[in-house]
């Protein structure tokens, strides 16, 4: 059964509350020669549906082996390895199921910046 466009409006309208950033990344070498990507300026916004709870059972029915920190629905669409900011978050997404009325996306937290870690 196909979904009507005005149809997925309203569910747009209704749910679709929370404001994403999609920022471009970019890859840079550290002086040890390690490779990181690092988010640079704001490619995009969409709005979406924020999940935060039964995220274990999420991973667990789409197979996902990876932990995952935040699953999204919304009806745009991103790539594997986006960067997303959300409330002052970046998160990389690491899955995207589409379906016929929204896109279901997997991310996991995500920093930039390494850090440094220091024994005492």
């Amino acid at each position: 059964m196909k979904i009507p466009s005005s149809f997925k409006t309203k569910i747009e309208e209704t749910f679709y509350d929370k404001l994403f950033n999609i920022y471009n990344k970019e890859q840079t070498v550290d002086d040890e020669g390690w490779a990181k990507d690092k988010s640079t300026t704001k490619k995009s916004s969409v709005y979406g549906n924020v999940r935060f709870n039964n995220l274990a059972e999420l991973q667990e029915e789409y197979g996902i082996e990876e932990e995952i920190d935040i699953a999204i629905t919304t009806s745009s669409s991103v790539e594997l390895g986006d960067i997303l900011e959300y409330e002052g978050n970046e998160y990389r997404v690491i899955g995207s199921i589409p379906y016929d009325s929204h896109n279901l996306i997997f991310a996991k937290k995500w920093l930039s910046q390494s850090s440094t870690l220091t024994s005492v």
